[in-house]
Formats: structure tokens, C-alpha cells, sequence
């Protein structure tokens, strides 16, 4: 998660800020990174997916921008966890400006979430697995809350020598960044932690991944 609560920064402020317009984020993920953030916000349609009476885990939430895939009328438990205080107060007044009394709004490490084995039918893993120091780790905490055949949803930037630019913006404990990894890695860290052949798509260094715990 992020030292020294990095979003509490500036940067931070701005980055809740566009990440829950889509427009802006479209735009700013065009221009900045060269890349499509289109998938991400498809992709929270899993929300909707989840059946009465299961659990979503968001973690890290963030400020809270799946949330909007959520209504208040859905019978689920929601849990976000996230390690930034100033963001989980943005999240924390997203969830009551919303009314969305599902969610249940914790701080917690990524790879140590307060949560019984096989709990879990949907995992969310938005932009948390370039910032962790073991982003394997994490993805193995999030097979350990998950049931057998739960889903994992997610979203990374990527380390590698794809382009210039990638090479200038991604560099490992450098902002917010921690040990991010390249697609193959990523991929290794998914079967390791006993997923099946995840659904990849791929633009510029964003990596979106969909898989099923086997």
C-alpha cells in the first residue's frame, strides 16, 4: 500500500478526482499513458453480477470508484479495505452520500485482510498491484478470501521496455509505485496463487485481468 499515504499528496486529490469521472480519466489516461481505461470502468459491471446474499471485496478501494457500479437496493456485503487514511475518508463519504449500507469500510493491508478463508464471491484488485512490495502476496490473500470458483477482477500498470514512456513513468518504489511487474509476471503470480487461465487485455503498460480460483 502506499507509504506515507501518498494520496494524501496532491497528486492523490487529483487522481480520486478523475478516476470517478470516466470521461476524464479516458482522457487523461490517453494523453498521459498512451492507454485505454475503458476495460476498467466495463469491467465493474461484475458488481452487478454478484447473487443475493454474497460478498464483494474491494481491496484497495481507494476512494471508492467501483462503487458506482453498486446499488443501494443490491443484497450483498461489500468490504473495502485500503491502507490510505485520506482515501478511505473519501470513500467513507462516498458510501454516505450514496446511501449504500452494504459496505463495510476498513483499513487493512492487502495481504492480511480481516476475513475467513473462502468468503468471498467476487475479488476486486483495481490499481493496487504495481504498489505493493509483494504483489504476489496479495494475489495469494485474495485466492485465501475467495470460494472455489470465485472471480478476480482487476486492473495493474505494468514494469517493462515496451516504450519510452513506460520506462520513464514506471519505476519501482518511486511515488506510489512499489515492485510493479511485467504481464508475464503478473500472469505467474495469478497461476501461482491458483487461478485459472486468466482473461487478459492489454493497453499500453495497463494490464486488465479477469480469472476464475480453480
Amino acid at each position: 500500500m502506499p507509504r506515507d499515504d501518498f494520496y494524501a499528496s496532491p497528486f492523490g486529490v487529483a487522481f480520486s478526482t478523475y478516476m470517478e469521472r470516466p470521461w476524464l480519466s479516458r482522457l487523461i489516461a490517453r494523453l498521459l499513458w498512451g492507454a485505454d481505461v475503458s476495460p476498467y470502468y466495463e469491467s465493474m459491471a461484475a458488481i452487478g453480477a454478484v447473487p443475493v446474499g454474497g460478498t464483494v471485496v474491494d481491496c484497495p478501494c481507494g476512494a471508492g470508484p467501483a462503487l458506482m457500479a453498486l446499488s443501494p437496493r443490491q443484497q450483498v456485503r461489500y468490504f473495502a479495505f485500503d491502507l490510505s487514511p485520506s482515501m478511505l475518508r473519501r470513500a467513507e463519504k462516498k458510501i454516505r452520500d450514496r446511501g449504500l449500507p452494504q459496505v463495510e469500510l476498513a483499513n487493512a493491508d492487502a495481504t492480511a485482510l480481516p476475513l475467513p478463508d473462502g468468503s468471498a464471491d467476487l475479488f476486486l484488485s483495481y490499481w493496487g498491484l504495481h504498489c505493493f512490495d509483494d504483489p504476489a502476496a496479495a494475489l495469494e490473500e485474495a485466492a485465501r478470501v475467495l470460494k472455489p470458483g470465485g472471480r478476480l477482477v482487476g486492473s495493474a500498470i505494468l514494469a517493462g521496455r515496451d516504450s519510452r514512456r513506460q520506462r520513464l513513468l514506471v519505476k519501482a518504489d518511486r511515488g506510489d509505485f512499489g515492485n510493479p511487474g511485467t504481464e508475464e509476471e503478473v500472469v505467474a503470480w495469478l497461476r501461482s496463487a491458483g487461478f485459472a487461465e486468466p482473461h487478459l487485455q492489454r493497453s499500453g503498460p495497463m494490464l486488465y485481468f479477469d480469472a476464475q480460483l480453480s
